[in-house]
């Protein structure tokens, strides 16, 4: 068996030298330590190396391209980019899959494992398209977690979804407050007068509203909410699987918090402060 694992390992490393010239996303399962209790994960990694973090595409807008998927997982699970009433695709164990992502207007869309385990170990992360070219960009991938759900899906026990849900551990890039504002991605630090754009996929299992204290930002695009583009709010609700993207300027210096409004998910297991914190850094 540990032979056979190992050219499988092998064999996926020479698939990713050969697709080197495409966008490759590897899912992967590993031990999360990015959260106070660890646990077995499954995650899209930029290579066939295990990362707690999800990783992040970027296309241009009305731009059709081609997306390489390896699982490298004892498992098969379904893959679905969240655009419209798009298809599931199965992707078999230690198989590859390429899909066509179709052209998409500029936003912020949400891609992810739709299996039981898959989705429920979090393998999910955001496609932005259109991004970065005018402003500086900042993203948010929003999780909530509960680890019963997560060892029920580890151990292949089927996950009780009419059980309440109790989420201990909130995130943001799959990091928990204070280790969010270590994050250069989450930590938004800019200099007095600038613009910046900050991508935000709630990939969680329930609704999260963020508070932005000392500014106002403005909703760029949604993929549920498009009557809100233009709206200027200190407060932003995000619906459970919901992709936006929103502009803030930097009219004033200092170093300002950024919160879910959700006083159990600015906790880690009850905790507080932790969860869905970061900041805003204004400087000279």
């Amino acid at each position: 068996m540990r032979l056979c694992k190992s050219l499988i390992a092998i064999f996926l490393a020479l698939i990713s030298n050969c697709l080197s010239a495409q966008d490759t996303l590897w899912i992967v399962r590993g031990e999360w330590t990015h959260i106070p209790d660890s646990v077995q994960a499954i995650r899209f990694n930029s290579s066939a190396d295990w990362s707690g973090i999800n990783a992040t595409l970027s296309r241009a807008s009305d731009e059709s391209t081609s997306l390489v998927v390896v699982n490298t997982d004892s498992l098969s699970h379904t893959w679905k980019l969240h655009v419209d009433e798009e298809e599931e695709w199965a992707i078999e164990a230690f198989d590859t899959l390429t899909f066509e992502i179709p052209a998409l207007p500029i936003g912020t869309y949400l891609f992810g494992l739709t299996d039981e385990i898959g989705h429920v170990l979090g393998a999910s992360g955001q496609l932005q398209v259109g991004l970065g070219v005018e402003f500086p960009l900042f993203h948010w991938n929003l999780g909530d977690w509960s680890m019963q759900r997560m060892a029920s899906a580890n151990m292949g026990v089927p996950v009780a979804w009419e059980e309440p849900y109790v989420p201990e551990q909130f995130t943001i890039n799959e990091r928990t407050y204070p280790a969010t504002v270590d994050d250069p991605e989450a930590l938004v630090a800019m200099s007095l007068g600038d613009t910046c754009w900050i991508s935000i996929a709630n990939h969680g299992f329930m609704d999260h509203v963020f508070h932005f204290h000392g500014f106002h930002v403005t909703m760029v695009s949604s993929t549920h909410h498009p009557e809100r583009v233009g709206w200027s709010k200190d407060t932003v609700p995000i619906r459970m699987g919901e992709g936006l993207v929103v502009q803030l300027v930097a009219n004033q210096m200092g170093m300002y918090p950024v919160h879910n409004h959700n006083l159990i998910a600015v906790t880690n297991a009850g905790f507080y402060p932790g969860g869905m914190i970061t900041q805003i850094h204004v400087m000279p």
